[in-house]
């Protein structure tokens, strides 16, 4: 157990440590509050808000073709580095476009 103790609290003092426990308390009511009001409402939507599909399958197609049609040099005369950056930047073009 001092091990455990050690590894978590580290060199803290017993007053740091009460002081620690003690406000403890009061993190664990202030995140209730939050989680049962509005805020944890809000900070929900606004994540599955983030995980929405912006483009169709077939606007992502498309911008592949486009930006495959649009960069005029090969992989093997640029190297493949340079290559997937003009092609990345011609893609997002396209999408950019769309929106």
């Amino acid at each position: 157990m001092a091990k455990v103790k050690e590894h978590f609290m580290g060199n803290m003092s017993q007053h740091e440590i009460d002081a620690y426990l003690y406000n403890k308390q009061f993190r664990d009511i202030e995140y209730q509050e939050w989680y049962n009001g509005e805020g944890y409402v809000s900070f929900v939507n606004e994540e599955l808000e983030d995980t929405k599909l912006i483009y169709s399958t077939s606007d992502v197609t498309n911008a592949l073709s486009y930006g495959v049609s649009a960069v005029q040099v090969t992989a093997e005369e640029v190297g493949s580095d340079v290559y997937g950056k003009l092609l990345h930047g011609k893609v997002f073009e396209y999408l950019n476009q769309i929106k």
